[in-house]
């Protein structure tokens, strides 16, 4: 810093200047300022990071980590990884290292309903509000991490989060000029180097900036395949002194992925019923039925010597290593359309960036501007493989003519060609506020929040070539030379979507002080009109053994009938919703309020808080067709099909009343919760359709407790724990009433509990600093989980223990660097993390029959970390 700009700090600096000088783990600029102001407030003094997790004074429940606990987790971990022993929040990694991504639930709610932001600007996807968690910054960037456990902030910018926000701020620039790298090896052939070098202060105006870039390569833990990752992340920082700071930052990310098979995985009974069972393994709950045959985590069959096991394949099954294709006279693999579960289709590239922008203006002594715009770019695909017959309407289009794809003279057979559903998303966000501290002890913010998405959903299919894999990974989007042309020239496609996803909030927000400070009041109003314009410019097969389907041909269809469908010529039996557009808007006021009490001094801190929050359906699952409900047949009076879902937006109010006390030896917070669910929205991906479903369950009421101790018995010695505890039910309603056919009993929800969400969890960490070693172990345990809405049916809990060694080689001179050894998974457990769920799961009742789908967990696997400062 210039020493201009260092007498502003020093003799100009206004009181609000000064308070967000502290440090701030929230989401935008703005309520990073405000949050810094009351920590200020509440504590007399700055925070820090002394302990595993930091102290928090905030009216909400909150954990906190820094970059002196993240070092101690394996390079390139992905942070949802690293925040896992906090209490509320559970997460299952697909892979060992993070690169698979992984699965969110925080007090029931799954990661399409948290709100996910990197420095403000949020993350979740347009389309699907996912949180894709391999997609992140490297965590040598990070600079803190936050898990909300049920409230959002007033300004969050988000379409989808009724409860709970995970925040990760960008590390600051160095003041000095520094080269920092890690380079790291492990099981399964795994290596990444990682590189960041720090500017230092430059320029008139002491202007610091880094640039980092990292490359990460492994194997599958299972199976053939492998996981790349290229990442790119530049930042400048410009410190103005007492007129505020801007901060630039550029992030790039490429993966190519291998997937892992999910298999299904169920217990065998002698004599299944239709209700009162839950499957599980071993069995649970108790009942009638006794279990002579089910299958263990291991994929053998417990209580017998039988050597069959999941789906006839056990633990390590994966998809196919090899895959026999017959070179056709274009060069496309022909005959052998048994492959889909090849392993050179079965991908995940991704390319995404941002540019983001985080600024603060101080335009008077009590007025601040923060402005964060923000820009996002994404192409990515699931792979996706498909049996395409020459004469399939999609080929025959305008003309009714086959296409010879193969190049055999006839149009008589059927080509295996590569079918991704590739999303190409561009992004644009502004978050902007003005905050007035009016007095000390009151300040106010008025904000103003866009979320722009042009998204651009489409299955252009390429050929595939003579070694069975892909020309390109993203198909025929973007490979024109392997495109599978329909007869009159037209690209083919399984899905093609317009969609523009957009959200404009306004908020308010007010901080005041009471009574000497001895209590805090956060009150505000946030306000967001979503607005979802939406194009299909597909056919919507609506009945037939395809139904849930689109299909994009140029053929020429039928009248339009009464009820909305035509008919494709050669698709027999079929009904099918055209093309079409609708808008859809949703939009609530959402008040949120919280205070914090410190009646017996600093170190004792209650709270209260309530929050209102909204989640609009998932932009893609509103494709995905229906009726007006009277459709018994398509020739019921009144029956009326469309190309879009009807579902209703879901909502929620959140409760937390907690404690904190906060010394130097201890840190312990004890919150009490519940959250109010109306139209609670539940996604399950319909095997038979091939589709994510979404619909409303009705009414759902979750509350639980969580704490979390951060114990500092003596110098260098830290033991932190978490506990936590959830209960969730379904109240009883019309919603809660699943019909799955004509012929079965209906399915009871009421009284049951969301799925995925484990009643207990419990995690612990020990860490101890001897000389220059950091010791650390820990593990954490998860409760048994449903994976049915019926709760017919649930997976066994699980515990899996880690632990890290690191050697600081400061002490021989070479300061900032070290050894580092890390291992996790160290009991060797057989678990399973993601599960794929059902309504539920009776074998002989109709719609109850497809079997929910897991993630096996990754073995042992260790990891050794050298790095090195200069």
């Amino acid at each position: 810093m210039t020493n201009r700009f260092a007498k502003f700090l020093m003799l100009g600096a206004s009181p609000l200047m000064l308070a967000i000088a502290q440090p701030a783990y929230a989401q935008s600029t703005a309520t990073q300022q405000l949050e810094a102001i009351e920590s200020v407030t509440v504590t007399g003094q700055s925070l820090d990071f002394g302990g595993i997790m930091a102290p928090v004074t905030v009216a909400k429940e909150r954990t906190t980590i820094g970059q002196d606990y993240i070092n101690t987790q394996p390079a390139g971990q992905s942070i949802f990884e690293t925040l896992n022993k906090v209490p509320g929040f559970s997460f299952t990694n697909s892979d060992a290292y993070g690169n698979s991504g992984g699965n969110i639930r925080i007090h029931g709610f799954d990661g399409n309903h948290v709100s996910f932001t990197w420095d403000g600007m949020p993350m979740n996807d347009t389309g699907n509000y996912a949180v894709y968690t391999n997609q992140v910054a490297d965590s040598e960037i990070i600079g803190s991490a936050s898990v909300n456990q049920g409230t959002t902030d007033v300004d969050s910018p988000t379409a989808a989060a009724t409860g709970g926000v995970v925040s990760i701020i960008t590390a600051k620039p160095q003041t000095e000029f520094r080269i920092q790298s890690d380079t790291s090896a492990g099981s399964y052939n795994y290596i990444r180097e990682f590189m960041r070098v720090d500017s230092g202060e430059f320029g008139p105006w002491g202007t610091t900036a880094f640039v980092s870039g990292s490359f990460t390569n492994y194997d599958k833990w299972k199976g053939a395949g492998h996981l790349e990752k290229k990442q790119f992340n530049a930042v400048v920082y410009q410190d103005l002194g007492d007129l505020g700071w801007v901060q630039l930052a550029a992030h790039w990310n490429s993966n190519r992925n291998n997937f892992y098979n999910n298999p299904t995985f169920y217990p065998t009974v002698s004599t299944p019923n239709a209700a009162g069972t839950i499957y599980s393994t071993p069995l649970i709950n108790g009942s009638a039925v006794t279990p002579v045959l089910a299958y263990g985590i291991d994929g053998n069959f417990t209580g017998t010597g039988a050597t069959n096991n999941v789906q006839g394949f056990g633990y390590n099954w994966d998809e196919q290593p090899t895959c026999t294709h017959v070179a056709g006279v274009k060069g496309s693999a022909q005959f052998d359309t048994t492959c889909s579960s090849f392993y050179g289709v079965r991908i995940n590239p991704s390319d995404t960036g941002n540019i983001r922008l985080s600024s603060l203006f101080h335009l008077t002594d009590t007025l601040s501007l923060a402005v964060d715009p923000s820009v996002q770019y994404v192409l990515a695909n699931g792979g996706g493989y498909t049996s395409l017959s020459e004469n399939d309407v999609k080929l025959r289009g305008a003309s009714g003519a086959g296409v010879d794809l193969n190049g055999d003279g006839d149009t008589l057979d059927t080509v295996g060609v590569y079918s991704p559903n590739t999303t190409n998303t561009i992004r644009y966000g502004l978050n902007t506020s003005l905050v007035w501290r009016a007095t000390p002890d009151h300040t106010f913010q008025l904000a103003y929040t866009l979320d722009f998405g042009l998204h651009r959903q489409t299955g252009q299919m390429g050929v595939i070539g003579p070694d069975g894999h892909p020309y390109d990974e993203f198909a025929g989007y973007r490979d024109v030379a392997h495109r599978v042309l329909d007869s009159t020239g037209v690209p083919v496609r399984q899905r093609d979507r317009r969609s523009h996803a957009i959200v404009n909030q306004i908020a308010f927000a007010y901080e005041g002080n009471y009574f000497e400070d001895m209590m805090h009041v956060s009150a505000g109003i946030r306000s967001p009109f979503m607005t979802r314009d939406l194009n299909n410019l597909c056919y919507q097969q609506v009945t037939g053994g395809s139904a849930g389907f689109p299909t994009c041909t140029t053929a020429t269809p039928s009248a339009v009938a009464a009820n909305g469908t035509v008919t494709l010529p050669g698709v027999a039996g079929a009904l099918f919703v055209p093309p079409g557009q609708k808008s859809v808007n949703y939009n609530r006021l959402l008040p949120n309020v919280g205070f914090s009490f410190t009646p017996f001094g600093p170190q004792h801190q209650f709270y209260v808080d309530y929050a209102a929050g909204i989640a609009a359906p998932r932009t893609d699952n509103l494709y995905n067709g229906g009726s007006n409900g009277n459709c018994k047949t398509p020739t019921t009076a009144g029956c009326v099909y469309s190309a879009f879902s009807r579902v209703n937006p879901e909502t929620s109010t959140n409760y937390d009343i907690g404690y904190r006390y906060s010394s130097d030896v201890v840190d312990v917070t004890v919150t009490a919760y519940n959250t109010q669910f109306k139209n609670r929205i539940v996604t399950s991906f319909d095997q038979d359709q091939g589709i994510s479903v979404d619909r409303n369950i009705g009414s759902v009421n979750v509350d639980g407790v969580d704490t979390e101790v951060d114990f500092k018995p003596f110098d260098g010695f830290d033991v932190y724990t978490s506990v936590a505890y959830n209960h969730s039910r379904v109240s009883a309603s019309a919603l809660s009433t699943v019909v799955t056919s004509s012929t079965s009993a209906p399915i009871q929800l009421a009284g049951k509990s969301l799925v995925e969400t484990p009643a207990w969890t419990f995690a612990q960490r020990y860490q101890y600093k001897w000389s220059d070693f950091t010791f650390g172990a820990g593990g954490k345990f998860v409760s048994s989980r449903y994976i049915t809405d019926a709760n017919d049916y649930k997976v066994p809990g699980y515990f899996t223990m880690d632990a890290d060694i690191t050697y600081d080689l400061g002490g021989l001179g070479w300061e900032g660097s070290y050894l580092k050894l890390n291992g996790w998974n160290l009991g060797n457990e057989r678990y399973l993390g993601n599960l794929s769920t059902k309504i539920c799961y009776r074998p002989g009742v109709a719609g109850c029959t497809s079997l929910p789908t897991v993630t096996p967990g990754s073995p042992r696997t260790v990891q050794f970390t050298i790095r090195s400062e200069f």
